[in-house]
């Protein structure tokens, strides 16, 4: 079985002639996978010979943006058929804390989870898995050929999950009775800023604007980049971060409710936070690698402005299997009111066995790139 990973110590990504898995409980699937996305996490770990093999291996197989088709179910699988497309879960919870027994991993107390791909668990650049059918997640036929953006925006789907939880507890005060933060409406008459527009900001971009929110995205390349295009379609502003400061953008906008922060750029994320206004939410989903490397900001300064304007800011990682859901429905929306914006997002196919050339890409005009299984 042809299979793509890491090796421990071992700088490079490699194949594998893997056996194929089978079915060993009655609750479990045999699932041929199709594709599954690169992401920036998956090269970071190729970049830096980064390698959390499963106990007793040396190697890691990539991969958490997969999806595939049902083959074989055990006995007691009671959702799935073979012929299904579904789309796998990254995280598996500890089984010890009482976020994971409640089928909330993305929340695990204890940090011993394991995810597909990245953190003690092979991933989806193989031919088949076998997984319990709860990890399992109904794609349909029409969006089989986008599946890899799932994963993703089930990010997305818990970060807005937390925001309109959160910002529930201030009245919003405009006109129009749906725009309150627990309505369909919730984005309208209201502003945010998107940093990054890679594939997390873009989804995040496509989610808050299908709401409603007047949006500025903040990235740092050429006005004729892909990305820049993308954002635009959506009804996005491009903001140049090399050309503006954010003290600029603050300036330039007269109110900022959200801030969604998806690049994992340290210093570019700490400097936005000067931006929020009054009650405003910020959003963390970036996660830098850790370097070291010290910034200067006034502390004093930061923690006044965030005490004595009510605001929030929030980290999220991961999603649940309720976040896949959220997330297999509003890319259906997002799909069919801009225009199959996410196919066209889809900018690089490699098959499988070109693994090395997706992984070394360089070009500047990629946003998502995928392997075909």
């Amino acid at each position: 079985m042809f299979s793509v990973g890491l090796k421990k110590n071992i700088p490079g990504v490699f194949d594998f002639d893997l056996p194929k898995p089978a079915i060993e409980r009655a609750d479990e699937a045999l699932v041929r996978l199709k594709a599954s996305g690169i992401c920036g996490s998956d090269k970071s770990l190729y970049y830096n010979n980064i390698v959390d093999a499963p106990a007793q291996e040396e190697f890691l197989i990539l991969g958490h943006e997969g999806y595939g088709v049902v083959e074989e179910v055990g006995k007691d699988v009671k959702e799935f058929k073979p012929g299904d497309i579904v789309v796998p879960t990254a995280r598996r919870g500890c089984g010890i804390c009482t976020a994971c027994r409640n089928h909330q991993s993305d929340y695990c107390y204890t940090g011993l989870y394991k995810e597909r791909g990245l953190h003690k668990l092979h991933g989806f650049l193989t031919e088949y898995i076998v997984e319990h059918e709860r990890h399992l997640v109904r794609l349909p036929a029409a969006l089989a050929q986008i599946g890899v953006w799932v994963e993703p925006m089930s990010i997305v789907m818990k970060a807005i999950e937390q925001m309109q939880l959160i910002q529930r507890r201030v009245p919003f005060s405009c006109p129009h009775p749906d725009h309150g933060w627990d309505t369909e409406g919730w984005g309208g008459c209201k502003k945010g800023i998107v940093i990054g527009a890679g594939p997390l900001g873009f989804l995040a971009t496509a989610v808050l604007a299908y709401h409603g929110m007047e949006l500025y995205n903040v990235e740092i390349v050429p006005q004729d980049n892909i990305k820049v295009q993308i954002i635009k379609e959506l009804g996005a502003r491009y903001l140049d971060g090399k050309a503006f400061t954010p003290q600029q953008v603050a300036r330039g906008i007269d109110r900022i409710d959200l801030i969604f922060e998806a690049s994992g750029a340290s210093k570019l994320a700490i400097d936005y936070i000067p931006a929020m206004s009054r009650n405003a939410i910020y959003l963390m989903t970036g996660i830098p690698r850790v370097s070291g490397r010290n910034e200067e900001f006034d502390a004093d300064l930061l923690l006044r402005q965030i005490v004595r304007q009510n605001q929030v800011i929030i980290g999220t990682v991961n999603g649940n299997r309720t976040h896949f859901e959220k997330a297999v429905a509003m890319i259906e929306k997002i799909e069919k009111k801009y225009d199959k914006i996410l196919s066209r997002a889809i900018t690089h196919r490699f098959p499988l066995r070109e693994y090395q050339k997706a992984f070394d890409l360089k070009d500047q005009n990629q946003l998502k790139v995928v392997l075909e299984i």
